[in-house]
């Protein structure tokens, strides 16, 4: 037999049910997401090098290199 639950172990209990109720409406979205990237096969990333932002300069584009190029060429 089930004790009677007090006012403030109601109102925890009904705060507990919305949150479940909300874990699985992101639980949801998110499993239609992951199955909508698998339809596309873009579940594995792909990495791509980047194009240099000024094609005169020398080494890779990187804040690292050691070519300076000016705020305005940089940009």
């Amino acid at each position: 037999m089930a004790r009677e639950l007090s006012p403030s172990e109601k109102q925890m209990a009904l705060r507990v049910e919305d949150a479940q109720r909300l874990f699985n409406r992101v639980l949801v979205s998110w499993a239609g997401d992951v199955l909508e990237l698998r339809r596309r096969k873009l579940l594995q990333p792909e990495w791509h090098r980047a194009i240099p932002a000024h094609p005169s300069g020398t080494g890779p584009a990187s804040q690292g290199g050691s070519s300076v190029l000016p705020m305005k060429d940089a940009a």
